[in-house]
C-alpha cells in the first residue's frame, strides 16, 4: 500500500508560515528587556516582560482549544496572525511602561492562539499512519526558529536600531500572514460539545501524564537558554553560538528517523534513549571548557531534547480523540511555557547560591526523571496488554 505523503502544498505552507511567526517572535525576545531598561523599567518590571506573557498565553489556550473542536482553524490562525502584526508594529510607539507590559500580555494571547491553532491544522494535515514522522518535520519550524531568532535578534539590534528590529519581525509576520490563505484545512467534524468549563479545559486531564513529562523535560531547555550564554562568558568560549547551531542542525537531521521510530514501535523506546542523550549533553555541558566539547554537548542536545519535545507533542495528539485535539495541543504548549517558566525562576534563585555548571548537572536529572516514569508507564501498559 502506497504511503500517503507528508509533504503536500498545504504542509508545505503551514511549514513556512510557522517557521515565520518563530523567527519573528523569538528575534524579539533576548531584546525587548533590554529596550525595556532604556525606557527607565524598573529591574520587576523587566521581569514582568515574560511572565505577563506567559500568563496571556496559558489564559487564552483553554479557550483555543474549546473553540476547534468544531471550528476551521484556518481562520482562527489568519486572525491571530494579524494580531501578532500589529502589537508587533505598536511596540516602538509606548513609552509608558504599564501600558508596554500591557501589550505584553496581549502578546501573549496572540502567540497562544497562533501556536495552538497551527499544530492542530498540522494534526488534521498530516496523515495519522505517519504522524510522529510529520510532526517530527513540523516541528522543526518551531526549534529551529526558536535557536536561531535570538542570536539574529542580537545582531539586528546591535548593528541597526530596535526600530529596524520590530519592522523586520514585523515583515516576518506579514509574510507568515501571506501564506496561510493557500492553506486547505478540512472543516472539522460536528461533535456533541460539553459545556466549557475554564479549570477543567485549561488542563486536559486525559493527557496529564504527557504534560508532566513536558514540564519536566522543559526544565532542561530553560536552564540552557537562561544561562548558556552567561555560561559561555565565564568559561571564555568566544563560539557558544555553536551550541544553538548544532543542535539545530542535529535535531532536524534526525527528525525523519526518530519520526519513523516512533510511528513504528510507539512512544516509550525512543523517549527513553533520547532522554537518556539529553541528560548526557548537560553532563558535559556542565564540564565544557572547549570547543570540541561544547560541540559534543551540542550534538547530544539536540539527539536528545530535540527528539524528546515532538515526540511528547504526537504522544499527547494520539492519546485524545479528533475532537480533542485543539485542546490537548493548547495543554501541551502550556506545559512547555509553565515548564520553561519554572526553570527561569527558580533557577535563577539558585544562580545565587550555586555555579551554573551545578545547576545544568542538576537539572540534568530532570531528563533521568522522564526516563523512569516512561519505563514505569511501558511496564503498566505491557502489563494491560498481556
Amino acid at each position: 500500500m502506497k504511503k500517503q505523503p507528508i509533504f503536500t502544498t498545504s504542509f508545505l505552507f503551514l511549514f513556512i508560515s510557522n517557521f515565520f511567526i518563530f523567527i519573528g517572535f523569538e528575534m524579539l525576545l533576548p531584546i525587548l528587556p533590554a529596550y525595556l531598561l532604556s525606557i527607565n523599567a524598573t529591574p520587576m518590571q523587566v521581569g514582568l516582560v515574560t511572565t505577563v506573557f506567559t500568563l496571556g498565553a496559558i489564559i487564552i489556550r483553554p479557550f483555543i482549544g474549546y473553540y476547534l473542536i468544531d471550528h476551521k482553524r484556518k481562520h482562527l490562525a489568519i486572525g491571530a496572525g494579524i494580531m501578532l502584526l500589529m502589537i508587533t508594529m505598536l511596540y516602538p510607539f509606548l513609552s509608558t511602561i504599564w501600558i508596554f507590559l500591557l501589550l505584553r500580555f496581549f502578546h501573549g494571547t496572540a502567540w497562544g492562539i497562533s501556536t495552538t491553532a497551527n499544530s492542530t491544522m498540522a494534526v488534521d494535515i498530516i496523515p495519522k499512519a505517519r504522524l510522529g514522522e510529520g510532526m517530527g518535520y513540523f516541528s522543526v519550524s518551531t526549534t529551529v526558529g526558536a535557536i536561531v531568532a535570538p542570536s539574529l535578534g542580537i545582531l539586528m539590534y546591535n548593528s541597526f536600531s530596535f526600530h529596524t528590529l520590530i519592522w523586520s519581525s514585523a515583515l516576518l509576520c506579514l509574510f507568515a500572514v501571506i501564506m496561510l490563505p493557500f492553506i486547505h484545512s478540512a472543516t472539522p467534524k460536528q461533535f456533541d460539545k460539553q459545556p466549557f468549563r475554564f479549570m477543567e479545559a485549561i488542563f486536559e486531564k486525559d493527557v496529564w501524564f504527557q504534560s508532566l513529562l513536558t514540564v519536566v523535560t522543559t526544565l532542561g531547555f530553560g536552564a540552557v537558554i537562561t544561562f548558556l550564554v552567561l555560561f559561555g562568558e565565564q568559561k571564555g568560549l568566544d563560539h557558544i553560538f555553536l551550541f544553538f547551531f548544532i543542535n539545530a542542525i542535529v535535531s532536524t537531521l534526525l527528525r525523519p528517523f526518530t519520526g519513523k521510530w516512533f510511528d513504528k514501535n510507539g512512544p516509550w523506546s525512543i523517549i527513553i534513549v533520547s532522554a537518556t542523550l539529553g541528560f548526557l549533553s548537560l553532563i558535559v555541558l556542565s564540564y565544557t571548557t572547549n570547543n570540541h566539547t561544547l560541540i559534543l554537548a551540542a550534538i547530544l542536545f539536540g539527539a536528545g531534547y530535540g527528539t524528546v519535545m515532538p515526540c511528547l507533542q504526537t504522544w499527547t495528539v494520539q492519546k485524545v480523540s479528533e475532537a480533542k485535539s485543539g485542546a490537548a495541543n493548547a495543554t501541551f504548549l502550556s506545559s512547555f511555557d509553565v515548564g520553561v517558566g519554572v526553570s527561569a525562576f527558580f533557577l535563577g534563585i539558585l544562580a545565587e547560591w550555586m555555579s551554573i555548571a551545578m545547576i545544568f548537572r542538576l537539572v540534568s536529572l530532570s531528563f533521568l526523571i522522564v526516563v523512569l516514569l516512561v519505563y514505569c508507564d511501558y511496564i503498566t501498559n505491557k502489563k494491560m496488554n498481556q
